[in-house]
Formats: structure tokens, sequence, C-alpha cells
């Protein structure tokens, strides 16, 4: 046995009837339990700031302070349906939000580095796809990925438009706000990371760190769009927790940037990656469209 994993055992006065590695972490049964062990990790702290803002809504825990692992209870997943796992994980991660949410005054040279940050990068593929768009159009010959990424290069660049002008208007709506909302984000979203059993467990939270909320949903919906329209997942997050007007219009701007397609020698491969992300695009176009004739007829 790892001498490390048995001093951890013997210091949490295990008895262990057999134990194995699963990637990163060591999985230790006993006759009655069995506990996940995760070395050069401890996440004691926020175990203890998710229960004092009344979230018990992870395994339960025997990390110490000053630990250099974590130990939790191993729950199996029972879980049977997706589609309702990810409504619980959304609602789940609205129930964080909220109870970990507090305004902290705004930092105007923070707040210009992210607008420009975003900014700079809705320029920047602008510019890139409108070369590759000119460079296909040289083409004597089209490939089925070019033919798609062609005939649908009006919306990248449509949606783009849109949100550049979405980012700028919101800026100077921000100049004028005193605060923001900032709250604890999970940060590691994977529905495997989700655990439900006789209740329901966030795992891995190695990652979590305060900021913008709206940075947990953008990587939720991006790695899940294709099982969820992003009108029922907004609905499902805020029967618990309301999004702002202007955390709304942040989340569709940078839910809304494409990636960035580069051609390869595999046309197979790259016609599924831009049907998926012409797809997404898809998805997202209303919804970005909406907001902006929102905002011009207000």
């Amino acid at each position: 046995m790892n001498k490390i994993i048995n001093d951890i055992i013997r210091k949490n006065n295990l008895h262990p009837i057999s134990y194995q590695k699963i990637k990163s972490v060591y999985l230790v049964k006993t006759n009655d339990k069995s506990y996940i062990i995760k070395l050069n990790t401890n996440n004691y702290d926020i175990y203890k700031y998710l229960l004092s803002r009344d979230f018990p809504y992870f395994p339960e825990n025997y990390t110490l302070e000053n630990d250099n692992y974590d130990i939790s209870l191993f729950v199996i997943d029972k879980s049977l349906d997706v589609s309702q796992k990810i409504n619980d994980y959304i609602k789940l991660l609205a129930m964080l939000h909220k109870k970990t949410s507090y305004r902290r005054e705004i930092d105007l040279d923070e707040i210009k580095e992210e607008y420009e940050k975003i900014r700079e990068k809705i320029i920047s593929l602008h510019e890139y796809y409108y070369k590759l768009n000119d460079k296909i159009d040289q083409e004597l010959f089209f490939s089925p990925a070019m033919y798609l990424l062609v005939r649908n290069i009006s919306l990248i660049f449509n949606i783009l438009d849109n949100s550049l002008f979405l980012l700028d208007r919101e800026y100077e709506n921000l100049k004028n706000k005193k605060s923001i909302r900032v709250a604890l984000l999970h940060n590691n979203i994977d529905l495997d990371h989700l655990i439900i059993n006789d209740n329901k467990y966030l795992i891995s939270w190695d990652k979590a760190y305060f900021a913008n909320p709206i940075y947990d949903l953008e990587l939720f919906y991006r790695k899940y769009f294709s099982k969820i329209e992003i009108v029922d997942f907004l609905n499902i997050y805020e029967t618990i927790n309301k999004l702002s007007d202007s955390e709304r219009i942040m989340l569709i701007i940078i839910l809304s940037l494409p990636k960035k397609i580069e051609l390869s020698n595999d046309t197979m491969k790259d016609t599924s990656i831009i049907h998926d992300e012409i797809n997404y695009l898809n998805k997202l176009y209303n919804e970005i469209v909406n907001l902006k004739n929102s905002l011009i007829n207000y």
C-alpha cells in the first residue's frame, strides 16, 4: 500500500478491507463505509464556508485544516436520467450562487481590463473569420467543411457584431454602477461531479473561487448546450437565483463568442466541428438579437 495513503488511513482510524486508485483519487473501502482520498488538496476552508452559508450539498467530509489531502465519504451516484441530472445541477449552481453571493465595490480598472479583453477577442475573431472566408473564396473547389463554414459565415459575423454592440453599451452602463455581485463558483463543471443518492452532492471543489456567477453558467451551457435550450437553461436557474440585466447581458455576450475554427486536412473532423459550432451559435442567435433590439427600443 502507498505509504502516504497508509499514513492517512492510520491517522483517520480507518480499517480498510480494500483500496484502489481511480484516476487522481483513492477509494478506500471498510466494512461499513467507503472513503475518497485526494492527495495534495485541502478544501477545508471551502467546506467550512459552504456550511456557514447553509449549503450542505457535498459529501460528509473529514478533512482537517492543516492536512495535505482531502478525505470524504464515498457516495454512489444513483441518477438515471441525464436531463433530470442537468436540471438538478443547474438548480444546485443557482442555490450555491444565491447563498454565497455578496456585493463588491466596483474596481473600474478591473472592469476596464475585462471589457478590453472581451472586446479584443471579438475584434480578433471578426478579423480571423474575414480572412478565412476570403481565403476559402479563392479556392477552386470547396470541401464539405469549407462549404458549411462559408454558408454560415454571416451568422458568425452577425453574432460578433451584436456582441460588440452589447459589450460597448454594457461597459458604459457598468462605469456608472457602484457595486457588482460576486459568489463562490464551483468552476469544475461536469455531470460526473454531481452525485444523486439520498441527497444531491457536488464534488470536486478544487477549482472553486469567487467571481461573477455567469462564469459557472458559461462553462455549464457550453458543455451541455446540445441537451438543453438556452431559454430553459436560464429559466431553471432563475427560479432560484435571478440574474440582473447586466449579468444576463454579459452572460449572453461571452456565451455567443464563437470558437476559432482552424481547418485541417481532415475534412470529416472539420465538418463535424463546424456543424456543432453552427448548431451552438444558432441556439444563441435569437437571444442576442432580442437583447440588442430591447436596448435599442428602450
